[in-house]
């Protein structure tokens, strides 16, 4: 990011006067308007001019900005909340400004998340995300979600996998300090009403294990996307789950399910998009290890931060059954890393793999595991065992990780 725009993104005060991207994207244009707008931030006929002019171009999350700043020092201003709504309404914006939450351009709730920093102290410095405001040794994460189920836009209500219209959809916002704005990052789609309250649920289930990977691994699950993760209801099929892409499928909409179940489909599908992927055990149905990583892990992490009220699904429940998994497959893989147990790619590999990841996240802590997972880039269960050794060494703690 250019110095003047970190400088600008660095006081609180000046957050809504972030240059748009139409800042010397249009041969300069607009920059005499932006300077004006920079130089004297209570004129609100200059915002409204330079919101219309992003509006024009197409640049709806810097539109949105300008009208948010004049509802934030004129609340009254009717005209530039119908403008914002309009815009809204036409395209939910990837990001949100400062203060949108105060203006009630849309119906939405903020929620806060406190975690204890990578698993009790153990955070590892390389390749971190920027870290959340801390507050008594907690990392704070704070979340939008929006309450007015949504039409779903043009772009945004067909499912290419399904072939399938769904006609409602609600958002997921994270605040980015250091951008200085908040953040798409959970979609959610559904089509039927009776569907609403558990779409509402699914939306801060995932965002609460977005902030549990962001804060534990290290990274934002979603920066490889460049997109928001999309969560589709369906009411056909038996109740269960999968993922494609960025995508998770919840199936049997109408099907009761315990908590505990919903808790672990939704930690299972979120693992197979947020984590980088160890796979190849082609004689299984599923021969990716990240959904059963993230299924036993995301609970153990949001259950040793102490799971926010506003969690729609107990988490206590699968992480019992979470925990006693975990005890068998670090069990079943104690000792030195053996390669040839990885070789037949089978349900026993798979679980030998889990365990090491299990005890690497143990012993050496979930930032250790997250670095590790990163250096695997092609995927594979002997790729994950030398980034393990590699790392071990590099962090001098190879006799503990990477005995011979």
């Amino acid at each position: 990011m250019l110095a003047a725009a970190a400088l600008m993104l660095a006081l609180p005060q000046l957050h809504d006067l972030r240059p748009g991207a139409a800042w010397g994207e249009f041969g300069g244009e607009l920059a005499g308007l932006e300077a004006r707008v920079a130089a004297q931030p209570d004129d609100l006929e200059a915002r409204r001019e330079l919101g219309e002019a992003y509006a024009a171009r197409g640049l709806a999350e810097e539109a949105v900005a300008q009208y948010v700043a004049i509802l934030s020092r004129k609340p009254g201003e009717d005209l530039a909340r119908a403008r914002a709504r309009e815009l809204i309404e036409k395209q939910m914006p990837a990001w949100l400004p400062e203060r949108v939450e105060k203006v009630g351009v849309f119906g939405c709730e903020v929620l806060e998340m406190a975690l204890r920093p990578g698993g009790g102290g153990r955070r590892q410095e390389i390749g971190q995300e920027q870290a959340p405001a801390q507050q008594g040794g907690k990392a704070r994460y704070r979340l939008i979600v929006t309450k007015e189920e949504f039409a779903a836009r043009e772009g945004e209500r067909f499912d290419h996998v399904h072939e399938k219209l769904f006609a409602r959809i609600d958002y997921g916002y994270v605040w980015e300090g250091e951008r200085g704005r908040w953040e798409m990052k959970v979609r959610v789609h559904w089509g039927e009403d009776e569907a609403t309250e558990v779409a509402r649920e699914a939306l801060r289930a995932t965002l609460a294990f977005h902030c549990v990977v962001r804060d534990y691994l290290g990274f934002d699950p979603t920066r490889p996307w460049g997109k928001p993760v999309d969560v589709w209801l369906l009411e056909e099929g038996q109740p269960g789950a999968r993922a494609v892409g960025r995508s998770i499928y919840l199936y049997g909409m109408k099907r009761p399910r315990e908590a505990a179940e919903w808790v672990r489909e939704v930690a299972h599908e979120y693992g197979h998009i947020a984590l980088p992927g160890i796979g190849g055990f082609t004689e299984m149905d599923d021969p990716w290890a990240d959904g059963e990583l993230g299924e036993l892990l995301f609970p153990k992490w949001l259950a040793a931060s102490g799971v926010p009220e506003w969690m729609p699904w107990s988490v206590e429940g699968w992480e019992r059954e979470a925990r006693a998994r975990r005890e068998e497959l670090m069990k079943g893989a104690a000792g030195a890393p053996d390669q040839s147990r990885l070789e037949r790619r089978n349900e026993a590999a798979r679980d030998y793999l889990l365990g090491l990841a299990l005890l690497v996240e143990k012993e050496a802590g979930p930032g250790f595991l997250g670095e590790a997972l990163r250096r695997s880039p092609r995927g594979s269960a002997e790729q994950f065992v030398e980034a393990v050794r590699l790392l071990g060494r590099e962090r001098g703690i190879s006799e503990r990780l990477c005995r011979d």
